[in-house]
């Protein structure tokens, strides 16, 4: 695993024993860049170790959901998760390889303590889907899209997520992107004055207090 020498001594050992895993893995910091990256995941991805670390995972693979949102950003959920100490659960992305091709996959996320000033970092393991196949700019022609947002909502185990209408889940999804509100209202074509109202409204049905909050809710119920 390329620049396993630049992370902190006390992970090497780890980080070396996924080098040959038959699992795809990769390794971000706390500023979202790639530290590390297997050969199965350069197997999946088609990026080399060479052109991954170092490089934003955002820039790099653009982690979408299974409408197009953007939910790999500079403000991404999981660091935040993270240096709050909360768990990360596993959720399902899809990513543009390097040969332009949509990977649909799960993603687990092991949790890397780690002494100052790194603090921590994330260990991706990717379980992909055998769907995984269709062009980036196809627009996953044949069938491959996850499962909806929308679905996963109503058919929570938790009733604070099956009280989200579909608009408020999509527009959750927005937030999880990173979009901001006039992003939002201008991709959705109604006012950022709707948007901020369902937006208040997601807050009040999740019963939480901020957007950070509202999506680290969504990722651990599996909503996004």
């Amino acid at each position: 695993m390329s620049a396993v020498s630049r992370l902190p001594e006390e992970l090497r050992p780890i980080l070396a024993t996924v080098e040959h895993s038959p699992d795809p893995v990769f390794i971000t910091d706390r500023h979202n860049h790639i530290a590390a990256w297997n050969r199965s995941a350069e197997a999946l991805l088609g990026f080399t170790a060479q052109e991954a670390v170092g490089a934003s995972c955002a820039d790099l693979m653009g982690g979408c959901d299974g409408w197009g949102n953007r939910y790999c950003s500079e403000n991404c959920p999981l660091v935040g998760m993270a240096g709050r100490g909360e768990v990360v659960r596993h959720f399902d992305l899809r990513f543009v390889a390097k040969d332009r091709h949509l990977v649909l996959a799960e993603v687990v996320i092991l949790q890397l303590a780690a002494p100052p000033p790194h603090h921590f970092y994330l260990m991706h393991i990717l379980k992909p889907s055998e769907r995984s196949a269709a062009p980036a700019a196809s627009g996953n022609e044949n069938g491959a899209a996850p499962r909806p947002a929308a679905q996963n909502a109503r058919e929570s185990p938790d009733a604070r997520a099956r009280r989200l209408s579909q608009r408020e889940v999509e527009i959750l999804g927005l937030i999880a992107a990173g979009r901001t509100t006039p992003e939002i209202a201008d991709f959705l074509h109604i006012s950022a004055l709707t948007v901020r109202n369902h937006t208040q409204k997601i807050l009040d049905k999740l019963e939480v207090h901020s957007k950070a909050e509202a999506v680290a809710f969504a990722f651990q119920k599996g909503i996004v």
